[in-house]
């Protein structure tokens, strides 16, 4: 049976009269995602997106596809009000949450270098105002921690207070010394696909955008330290086989773009992010305890 949020797109996708088999692989109240086979045998991933997440395919069109990143292909996206519905390719029987091998996120620190250096050789194909409409600045990122010291939830928070203060003449360094590139910010395990060939395919792009912070990197570093048992050490090395960058500079854009990843994040959730994902309030104070340790590191 066709599930609910699904049902209102057979007549707009034919082939999902097709689907002989539904295997739900994620649901949340703003995305669901579905693994199915076609009478042929053949699978695909589904994915239904409401709100913000069903413009994921513009993110496919108007940055990873030209920017010739690794991605699964689209061959269906159809698009009703506020929702819509992708049919993809079934790039992976598994992700890296499932198999938390150290070999596969020193990989996935590996796929994150290249991906980012194809993003900036191939940026001056995308035309001015994609650039422009995809592009979180410097001055983007201090106005949504005004945002967050205007929240009920951090309004005044000293940690914050801090910030604003330590904050500016970073970005400003990172956007004159790192060229544009792009970010997924939800670079973590459950989106970091397992090729065959022991690759890895990042999927679920609908938080990417362009900037050069290296939030991605942070992130990943935290659960290759949680979840494969690597140090920090050992994934900024394996980042750095495909990157020419010292230590010291990567250290500091990891602090710098940690920091990026946190104001984005904690901004969504403060304005209504929590009531999209149960329980993620309880991220708060981790997080926030997160924006003291790298603020920390950046006055050292």
């Amino acid at each position: 049976m066709i599930p609910t949020r699904i049902s209102a797109y057979q007549a707009a996708i034919p082939m999902l009269h097709n689907v002989t088999e539904w295997t739900l692989l994620r649901q949340w109240a703003l995305s669901e995602v579905y693994r199915v086979t076609l009478a042929t045998g053949e699978s695909r991933i589904i994915k239904w997106g409401g709100n913000e997440m069903a413009g994921e395919a513009n993110i496919y069109d108007q940055l990873v596809y030209p920017l010739q990143i690794k991605a699964p292909a689209i061959f269906h996206y159809v698009e009703l009000q506020d929702s819509g519905v992708m049919v993809m390719e079934d790039a992976g029987d598994s992700n890296l949450e499932e198999q938390p091998m150290p070999a596969y996120f020193l990989e996935a620190a590996r796929e994150l270098a290249r991906f980012r250096l194809a993003a900036t050789a191939n940026l001056e194909s995308l035309p001015k105002e994609v650039i422009n409409a995809h592009t979180v600045s410097s001055e983007d990122f201090l106005c949504l921690l005004e945002d967050l010291l205007r929240s009920d939830r951090l309004a005044g928070s000293i940690s914050l207070l801090r910030l604003r203060e330590l904050l500016p003449p970073h970005l400003a360094k990172l956007e004159h010394s790192v060229p544009l590139s792009i970010v997924h910010h939800d670079y973590h395990a459950k989106n970091l696909l397992i090729q065959h060939n022991g690759g890895i395919m990042p999927i679920d792009w609908s938080n990417g955008y362009l900037s050069p912070h290296l939030g991605d990197l942070y992130r990943l570093i935290l659960e290759a330290q949680a979840f494969g048992g690597l140090s920090k050490e050992e994934v900024i090395a394996a980042y750095r086989e495909d990157a020419d960058i010292t230590i010291e500079q990567l250290n500091w854009q990891i602090s710098v773009g940690g920091l990026c990843w946190l104001i984005k994040t904690l901004r969504w959730l403060a304005y209504g992010g929590t009531e999209i994902i149960p329980g993620s309030d309880a991220w708060v104070p981790d997080l926030m305890n997160d924006v003291e340790i790298l603020a920390k590191e950046l006055r050292s």
